[in-house]
């Protein structure tokens, strides 16, 4: 269950992440959860590149949505 939280954001991060939204197709919200949850990753993570982090938090979500396929020798 989601809570509601109330940040402050200065006005050119807001502007930043918006960009990021709407270039992702993503609400605000959305995107700052995305951004939370990479940066929560990393900051758990810090020895592993954020690309590398990104493309196992993608990879992550195809499984759990089913666009993942069985690699097959």
């Amino acid at each position: 269950m989601s809570k509601i939280t109330t940040i402050r954001l200065p006005e050119q991060m807001r502007e930043q992440l918006e960009t990021q939204a709407r270039l992702e197709h993503r609400s605000l919200s959305q995107q700052i959860k995305e951004n939370l949850k990479i940066a929560l990753a990393a900051t758990a993570n810090p020895d592993l590149p954020l690309q590398f982090i990104r493309d196992i938090l993608e990879a992550k979500a195809e499984k759990e949505t089913g666009g993942a396929v069985p690699f097959e020798i």
